[in-house]
């Protein structure tokens, strides 16, 4: 439908009266509203083309349907299961994530405050309209380019400038969507809606900008490539090596014979073997199911990795408020400073609140206290801002009442008040100054001759949960830093009593240069009185020490560190600025599930480390056994003698099923190393000495044949027979490392998966085809020598030396290199 133009429809709008309904509608109906386009979840076609279309899983189908083609039997199949699992689940688990996300994105949407029809109501972003009048307080994103009509602000303009000095804007001044509110109210009219405003027409720009993508998504993404052309390049050079060895053989298939049939068993069997089919849906399974367990506590999760990001933090920066205090305070007791009476105290302080009309949690507890009435006439206001650390109303007949931190309230240096506030702050009061100057706020500056009246002490309600919480993070290995725009003495005391240990190593950040805070964060745990780009600086120095931070925050001041974090976590009660910038969000406005967001992440990677090495030991084999076939076959030796249906115990028994359970156990083991030198670590001796059993198999059967046979003529099939038992039994010697140390949990996985692979040899044993092959396993277990037993508990003691030395070398190695560093 066509768009109208903006210039038909702007109007000089009643401020107090607003639009009315009906000019709302003309304005909807000509599609002049503030819907911008937005990035949304999957959508269900995007989803199902990624779970079935992906390069992996196109490579399996085409095997697949290779295999359908050569009619082979329905036991060739079972790495089908996997393939299948590995699509469905991923299907459910992104519509299911994609559900909660857009559930707990409408409770964390941004509202805006407009006027009409004479009332103030909130609605959704989206539908302000040209001409709207917009209510915008401190904390606030501007939704919409603006023209300011009443009342003054400062703006952070930094993420549409670069600009980091708040900008003071008053009547007729222009405000651009995008920036942010830092102190004051106003009342705006709205010029350009959607796509004419002027953060969307930079939006394109910003959005070439892509976050670096995480360890885990590196890490299978390399496998994945890596493995998928091996498998393609081994097939191919498998077909090559076949038919220049016996030309005859590219007739076999159209029709298929025996000798094609078995031809392609031993294709298919090499690339399965290959391919670390379940590491996906692993991966998919395990990330998935932590952003549901998330969002269920609340925790919008805004990038899928950052659960990986949090996970490695060694370092959480709170603030004090939502953290160690609920952010509700109180007025503990009022001082009166000289002479000066209780009702020139109340007066000074409600005529600041009249004037500025802030909102923070302070100007809360001190409109209970006084109230925001004023029987002068005000003349100019300073709304409180965090640069500034005070507020302040002048009165058109003269005078100046402002309140703030001292220090920030200029005024002479008086020792006894100072001793009065070190006092109360030591025992955790936050203390503010109340001053008096006869001149007039000048350009926005304060005159510098206050007379102090008051000493305001207020009493932070400190978080019921606030000291398990910390327990949990420093017992978790975790470091806590708080980061505050209070007095350090009083955050300090608060920091106590919630048990941070070091707490009392703190500082005051006035004045503290950019260079100095390298050296600080090295002992310090509680910075004070600390500027937003402050903030940004000790991010930065505790990332330079090689930590990686997480960052939480819920206002404009915050911003700048919480883009510098390596994770950034921000309420959704919070100022918008704080959340469009944050990997997550807390949508109850509660820091409370940190650490469950924490342990959330450390399971998902420490269960991804463990199970994905059981998918990788088995490439390594592949990669190794195919290697050594291709070079016999290349020599007119034996070809690759493995099919599909060899790998049924080893591929579901002792890597599929337990491999998913173990990916859902709870684990807040402490992150160590890379991920993939972990899996490494763990998967290439279990890699070795699996091939071993094939290479050790097959030269046992060669020089000792009637150790394993009956009928030394007729060795092949016996020496399969050893190697997949043997290979077989070693991947739960793999499962049980991987499982230890064996608790309740995972003693139970192991010994359901054992039991499960047992049953297959069992059923495999007793039943069986036409051939005298089991029926699963296709192991041929007739014409078995006695010695049978014996000669694969040899191929297992060599792979068992073989895995231990391999073990030995990688942990040497690793020493070596952790001494080096």
């Amino acid at each position: 439908m066509t768009r109208g133009n903006p210039e038909d429809f702007r109007i000089n709008t009643d401020i107090e009266k607003g639009l009315s309904n009906a000019q709302v509608e003309e304005r909807r109906l000509a599609h002049l509203t503030n819907k911008k386009k937005k990035q949304h979840t999957k959508s269900y076609w995007k989803i199902l083309f990624d779970n079935v279309c992906n390069p992996f899983n196109l490579l399996l189908f085409a095997v697949m349907g290779v295999m359908i083609w050569a009619k082979l039997s329905l036991s060739h199949y079972i790495f089908c299961v996997v393939l299948f699992a590995n699509v469905f689940i991923g299907i459910y688990q992104d519509i299911h994530a994609r559900h909660l996300t857009e559930k707990l994105k409408v409770l964390s949407d941004e509202k805006a405050l407009v006027i009409r029809e004479g009332k103030q109501v909130q609605i959704n972003v989206d539908d302000i309209v040209i001409s709207d009048i917009l209510v915008l307080k401190q904390g606030n994103e501007i939704p919409a380019d603006s023209i300011i009509r009443e009342g003054s602000v400062s703006v952070d303009e930094s993420m549409l400038t670069g600009e980091s000095r708040p900008q003071h804007k008053t009547v007729g001044d222009e405000v651009l969507s995008g920036s942010f509110i830092t102190a004051g109210t106003c009342l705006v009219e709205v010029q350009h809606v959607g796509e004419d405003a002027y953060a969307e027409k930079i939006r394109l720009i910003a959005s070439s900008f892509k976050r670096p993508k995480s360890e885990i998504a590196q890490s299978i993404w390399n496998v994945t490539v890596a493995c998928s052309a091996a498998a393609l390049v081994f097939a191919i050079v498998y077909l090559l090596i076949t038919f220049l060895r016996n030309p005859g053989d590219m007739g076999e298939f159209a029709p298929m014979t025996t000798r094609g049939r078995n031809i392609i068993e031993s294709l298919s069997g090499l690339m399965v073997a290959m391919l670390p089919t379940g590491m996906f849906l692993l991966t998919s399974i395990a990330l998935t199911t932590g952003v549901i367990a998330l969002a269920r506590k609340g925790m919008l999760v805004q990038e899928l990795y950052c659960i990986e990001t949090l996970a490695r933090a060694d370092v959480v920066c709170f603030d004090k408020t939502g953290t160690l205090t609920d952010g509700n305070m109180s007025v503990y007791e009022v001082i009166p400073l000289g002479e000066t009476k209780e009702e020139e105290i109340a007066f000074g302080v409600s005529a600041v609140l009249a004037g500025t009309k802030d909102n923070n949690a302070t100007a809360k507890a001190l409109r209970t206290k006084f109230g925001d009435s004023c029987s002068k006439e005000i003349e100019t206001f300073i709304p409180f801002d965090s640069a500034y650390r005070y507020s302040a109303v002048s009165f058109k007949e003269g005078g100046t009442y402002a309140f703030g931190a001292y220090g920030a309230v200029p005024a002479k240096k008086d020792e006894e008040i100072e001793k009065l506030i070190e006092q109360y702050s030591k025992n955790g009061y936050r203390c503010l100054v109340l001053g008096y100057s006869k001149n007039k706020i000048d350009n926005g500056k304060l005159p510098d001759n206050f007379e102090l009246c008051a000493v305001l002490t207020l009493l932070d309600h400190i978080k019921e949960s606030a000291k398990g919480n910390i327990a949990w993070f420093l017992s978790s290995g975790v470091d806590v830093r708080v980061i505050s725009g209070d007095n350090p003495i009083t955050v300090a005391e608060i920091a106590r009593q919630c048990g941070l240990v070091g707490a009392e190593h703190c500082v005051d950040m006035s004045g503290v240069k950019k260079e100095d805070i390298p050296e600080l964060v090295k002992t310090v745990k509680i910075f004070g009185r600390v500027m937003p780009e402050q903030k940004e600086w000790i991010v930065q120095a505790l990332q330079a020490e090689g930590h990686k931070v997480a960052m939480t925050g819920d206002g404009v001041n915050d911003v700048l560190a919480l883009k510098q974090a390596d994770c950034s976590i921000a309420m959704a009660s919070g100022a918008a600025a704080a959340k469009n910038i944050s990997h997550l969000i807390c949508t109850n406005s509660d820091f409370d599930a940190l650490p469950d967001v924490v342990a959330q992440g450390r399971r998902v990677i420490n269960n991804l480390q463990r199970s994905c090495s059981l998918f990788l030991a088995k490439t390594i084999f592949a990669l190794l056994v195919s290697t050594a076939f291709m070079i016999s076959m290349a020599i007119g030796g034996a070809s690759y003698p493995f099919e599909t249906s060899h790998m049924i115990a080893w591929e579901i028994c002792a890597i599929g099923i337990p491999s998913f359970f173990l990916a859902l156990e709870p684990n807040n083991e402490r992150l160590k190393g890379s991920m993939m030198g972990n899996i490494l670590a763990k998967s290439l001796p279990s890699g070795l000495a699996e091939a071993c059993c094939v290479g050790g198999g097959f030269l046992l059967c060669y020089l000792f044949p009637s150790l394993v046979a009956e009928n030394p003529n007729d060795i092949f099939p016996r020496m399969i027979a050893v190697s997949v038992i043997s290979f077989s039994f070693f991947a739960y010697v793999t499962l049980f490392r991987v499982c230890r140390p064996l608790r309740k949990y995972r003693g139970t996985v192991f010994a359901g998966s054992l039991i499960l692979g047992l049953i297959v040899f069992v059923i495999d044993y007793f039943v069986r085809d036409e051939h005298s092959r089991g029926v699963l396993l296709q192991i041929p277990w007739n014409g078995l020598a006695r010695t049978f037993l014996l000669g694969v508990l040899i191929v297992l003691a060599v792979s068992t030396g073989v895995y231990v030395l391999a073990n030995l070398l990688i942990k040497y190695i690793q020493r070596k290199s952790h001494d080096h560093q």
